[in-house]
């Protein structure tokens, strides 16, 4: 746990290799005056990178040099995933190339490392938009099947309702007909007693519904 406290995100621990590489590439670039220069082949590499890497963030030169790093770690990785290098031959503008230079130099590193870092940066925003409209489209299909889910489940609501409301209908027209047509005089006592029957109904009734709006839901294609 101690060997990867605090460190970056971004770095690989189980990649023992590019620590390694990272650490050569901190040591032959490490601005003079600083401590914790990481050793390439250190007992606990990765610690060592990880505090070195804390401590150029204290400082401007140190976080660019980190940036660089970064840089350099992601095309070596891309190299890596396609299986090395290829040759590819261009032709660019002489101010296209001067412009190539100048990036070259101010981020020390090379023209093919910008080149590569640009084709990545292409890569990633292409994948990073593909993904986005992938995310967009099943937004949009989750809203389409909720409101079509809703309407479902007014129209059973509405039919539940609609059944139990029939029963209770029926069973009132069968008391009218049983006392014909009259409407029984009640002491105070049994009004109590039948809203506390009927107020026991209506819970009855509204715990029923709410059961089979449930299941149904539950077995929405939305929620399997």
């Amino acid at each position: 746990m101690a060997e990867t406290e605090n460190a970056p995100s971004w770095l690989n621990e189980l990649d023992r290799k590019e620590a390694e590489w990272a650490a050569s590439y901190l040591s032959k670039r490490w601005p003079e005056g600083l401590k914790a220069k990481p050793s390439p082949t250190p007992p606990m590499l990765y610690h060592s990178l990880a505090e070195s890497i804390h401590e150029l963030e204290k400082y401007a030169a140190g976080v660019k040099l980190i940036e660089r790093m970064r840089n350099s770690i992601r095309q070596r990785r891309y190299r890596l995933a396609e299986g090395g290098r290829k040759t590819c031959s261009f032709t660019l503008p002489l101010n296209t190339k001067d412009k190539l230079k100048i990036l070259a130099k101010n981020a020390d590193t090379t023209e093919t490392a910008i080149i590569e870092s640009l084709i990545a940066g292409a890569l990633q925003s292409s994948q990073d938009q593909k993904e986005g409209k992938r995310r967009e489209a099943l937004e949009k299909t989750i809203t389409r099947n909720s409101s079509k889910l809703a309407q479902e489940l007014n129209k059973i609501r509405l039919e539940v309702t609609t059944k139990h409301l029939d029963a209770s209908l029926r069973r009132l027209a069968g008391w009218q007909v049983y006392l014909n047509e009259q409407t029984p005089e009640l002491s105070a006592e049994q009004e109590s007693e039948a809203n506390r029957i009927a107020e026991k109904r209506m819970r009855e009734i509204q715990e029923a519904i709410r059961a089979v709006l449930a299941k149904h839901e539950m077995m929405s294609p939305r929620n399997i």
